[in-house]
C-alpha cells in the first residue's frame, strides 16, 4: 500500500563529515525541488534554526528534512524480481529479506529502489540494509545538533541511479571518508545491474590491493551464477585523488584502460536526493515507530510551549491588569481628595450663603420695620391711639390701639390706607387681614386690633 505524501513546501538536505556540515535548502515548486541556499558549517557551528527549526508553521507548511547517511553503515545487495508494480515490490523483498540481511531482520531496517531492466522483462530490486542501532545513533546525533532527519539519505547511490550504462560495464564510485575510502561498486551486465556493494577501502596500495581482491570474489561468484562470462569494462567515478589510488591496480586487473570521470557535484547530488524523497515511498530507513514517536513529542512539545506561551501570556495580562488597578486607584485617590475638597469649599460656601441670607433678612426686617413704623405712623388717622405694633415670626405686624365709638370708622379707613402703601413702588403689605372692633357697653372707647403681612422678596 502507497503511503501519503504530505505536500512539502520546503526541503533541507545535510550532509556531515569531519571537515563540518553542508545545508542545502529548497523551495518545492510543483513538487519538484528549486535551489534556495547552500550553507556551509564549520566543526561544531550550530545549524541555522530559523531554517530547520519546527514549530507550529510546520502543521501547516510541512519541510521535508533529509540527512546523508555515512556509507559505512550501510549494507547494498541487489535482488532480481520479475516486473511488477512499485507496491508489490516492498512485500517481495521482505519475503527474502532474512536472506539477505547479514543481521536479524528485527535488529535491522531497510528500504528499496526499483530498476527496470533494459529489456523490460524484469527488474533490479537494490535493497539498502542498515542496523537499528547504527540509524537511531545516527538521528540522536543530528537532533542534538537540533536538526530532526526524516529520511535517510545514501549519495553513492544516487550516483549509481544517475549513471547511464552504455554497454556491460564495472562501474566503481567513491567517495572520500576518514582513513580512506568508501565504493560503491555495481555490475551492470546486458543491462542489468546484477550485483551491487558498498566496500570500507584504505588510502593507498593497501586499499588499491583489498579492492581487486574482493573484485576477483565477485567476479568468480558471478561466473558460477552465470551472469558473468568475462570481465566488463571499469568505469571509476572518483575525485583525482582517488583515481590515482585505484586506476593503475584496476586496469592490471581488469586488462584494459579504465574509463575515469568526476564525481556529479555534492549540491547535484542534493537535487537527486530531494527529488526521489519527495516521491511517495513505502519504506524508509527512518523506522515509522520513531517517526511516530518524534511527531507525538513534537505535537506535545507545541502543546507545552504554547500552555506555556498562553501561561506567561496570562500572567503579563495579570500583571498589566493590576498595574492599570493601581494608577486607576492612584486617580480615583486623587478624584476622592478634590471631592473632599470641593466638599468642603460647597459645605463652607453654603455656611457662608446661609450666613450672609440671615445677615442680609435681618437687614430687610430692620429696613422692613422702619418701614411698616413710618406706614403706621404716617397713615394713622388722627382719632386712633396706636397701643402696640410687633412683629410676629419676622414677617407679620401686629396693630392695636383704641378708638372713640364714634369713630371706629377711622379704624376701617386706616386699615384700607396699609394696603396701599409702597416702598419704591412696591406694596409693602402682601395681605392686610380686616380690622376687628371691640366695643362694651358703657366706656366710651373700644380696642381694635389687625395684622398685616409684609412682602418679601427671597434671598437669592
Amino acid at each position: 500500500m502507497k503511503a501519503n505524501s504530505p505536500r512539502y513546501q520546503g526541503c533541507n538536505v545535510l550532509s556531515t563529515t569531519a571537515e563540518g556540515r553542508r545545508l542545502w535548502q529548497f523551495g518545492i515548486s510543483k513538487d519538484k525541488p528549486t535551489p534556495a541556499g547552500d550553507l556551509s558549517l564549520g566543526p561544531g557551528k550550530p545549524l541555522p534554526q530559523g531554517a530547520v527549526a519546527r514549530g507550529w508553521r510546520s502543521l501547516v507548511q510541512p519541510k521535508l528534512n533529509i540527512a546523508w547517511l555515512p556509507a559505512e553503515h550501510v549494507f547494498l545487495r541487489a535482488v532480481q524480481l520479475p516486473a511488477a508494480n512499485a507496491e508489490e515490490i516492498p512485500g517481495m523483498v521482505e519475503f527474502q529479506l532474512e536472506k539477505l540481511s547479514p543481521m536479524p531482520p528485527a535488529q535491522a531496517v531497510w528500504t528499496v529502489e526499483a530498476v527496470p531492466d533494459a529489456d523490460g522483462a524484469g527488474q533490479t530490486a537494490i535493497v539498502a540494509i542498515v542496523s537499528r542501532n547504527a540509524v537511531e545513533e545516527v538521528l540522536g546525533g543530528l537532533e542534538k545538533a537540533g536538526y530532526v532527519a526524516d529520511r535517510l539519505e545514501l549519495p553513492l547511490l544516487r550516483e549509481l541511479r544517475a549513471a547511464k550504462p552504455d554497454g556491460d560495464g564495472l562501474w566503481i564510485f567513491v567517495e572520500p571518508a576518514e582513513g580512506g575510502h568508501n565504493a560503491l561498486v555495481g555490475w551492470n551486465i546486458a543491462g542489468t545491474w546484477r550485483e551491487v556493494g558498498l566496500l570500507r577501502l584504505a588510502s593507498g596500495p593497501a586499499g588499491a590491493a583489498l579492492l581487486v581482491e574482493l573484485l576477483t570474489q565477485h567476479a568468480w561468484a558471478g561466473e558460477l551464477a552465470g551472469w558473468l562470462t568475462t570481465l566488463p569494462e571499469v568505469r571509476l567515478v572518483a575525485a583525482p585523488e582517488a583515481v590515482a589510488d585505484l586506476e593503475s591496480a584496476l586496469a592490471a586487473w581488469s586488462g584494459r584502460p579504465v574509463r575515469t570521470q568526476p564525481r556529479l557535484p555534492l549540491p547535484e547530488l542534493a537535487v537527486l536526493g530531494a527529488q526521489h524523497h519527495l516521491r511517495p515511498t513505502t519504506v524508509s530507513l527512518v523506522p515509522a515507530d520513531l517517526v511516530q514517536r518524534r511527531r507525538d513529542q513534537f505535537i506535545d512539545g507545541l502543546w507545552i510551549k504554547g500552555l506555556g506561551a498562553l501561561g506567561v501570556a496570562y500572567l503579563l495580562a495579570v500583571f498589566c491588569y493590576m498595574i492599570a488597578l493601581k494608577v486607576q486607584e492612584y486617580r480615583l485617590d486623587g478624584v476622592r481628595d478634590d471631592a473632599n475638597r470641593l466638599a468642603l469649599g460647597y459645605t463652607n460656601t453654603l455656611q457662608l450663603k446661609a450666613q450672609v441670607a440671615v445677615l442680609q433678612d435681618q437687614m430687610s426686617l430692620r429696613y422692613a420695620a422702619l418701614d411698616a413704623w413710618r406706614a403706621a405712623i404716617e397713615n394713622l388717622p388722627e382719632g386712633l391711639t396706636l397701643g402696640q405694633l410687633d412683629f410676629s415670626r419676622g414677617r407679620t405686624l401686629d396693630l392695636q390701639g383704641t378708638v372713640a365709638t364714634d369713630k371706629t370708622a377711622d379704624v376701617t379707613r386706616f386699615n384700607s390706607d396699609l394696603k396701599k402703601v409702597e416702598v419704591d413702588g412696591r406694596p409693602l403689605f402682601s395681605k392686610v387681614d380686616a380690622a376687628q372692633i371691640t366695643t362694651q357697653p358703657g366706656v366710651p372707647s373700644a380696642r381694635w386690633t389687625f395684622k398685616a403681612e409684609l412682602k418679601r422678596t427671597e434671598t437669592p
